[in-house]
């Protein structure tokens, strides 16, 4: 008889395994990754306490710190974070001001200038925004903006 008044039952019998082995999944095979794999976003950071003074040219998103003295050709945005200094002419998809920019800045697709921005010179882009509280001196053209031109040398005349 149990502690509580009932008798003990009987275990019940533990099933004999399969005679047939149980098909266990196997891992997926690694694939050869596509041709073509996306473009994954890379920064390219000018710190705080950095100084360039030069072209910067590139395929990759730009954040500028510190200061940068010369032309920037980017086909990405450009970022001027607060404190950072651009003097130079600029051509980017996109051109983001937080910090100071004296030059021209020509954008593919749109400039904005925050609330803490300072800009001096031209700005042409289809899309501008200005922030509240945002300083700029210069002219502003909206509208489409085309790749510059890559003129040819002149034929010589026979």
């Amino acid at each position: 008889m149990g502690i509580f008044g009932k008798s003990e039952a009987k275990p019940e019998p533990i099933p004999e395994k399969p005679s047939a082995p149980v098909p266990v999944p196997k891992p997926a095979a690694a694939t050869a990754p596509p041709a073509t794999t996306p473009a994954v976003a890379r920064v390219s950071v000018i710190g705080a306490r950095a100084r360039l003074k030069g072209d910067i040219t590139g395929d990759d998103d730009v954040v500028v710190e510190g200061t940068v003295e010369g032309q920037i050709r980017i086909s990405r945005e450009l970022r001027v974070a607060q404190g950072g200094r651009v003097l130079a002419s600029v051509h980017a998809a996109s051109v983001v001001v937080s910090g100071e920019v004296v030059g021209n800045c020509t954008a593919s697709q749109r400039i904005e200038l925050l609330a803490t921005a300072k800009l001096t010179g031209d700005i042409r882009a289809p899309r501008i925004a200005i922030a509240e509280g945002a300083v700029f001196r210069g002219k502003s053209e909206m509208g489409r903006v085309e790749a510059p031109r890559q003129e040819k040398p002149a034929a010589a005349a026979p």
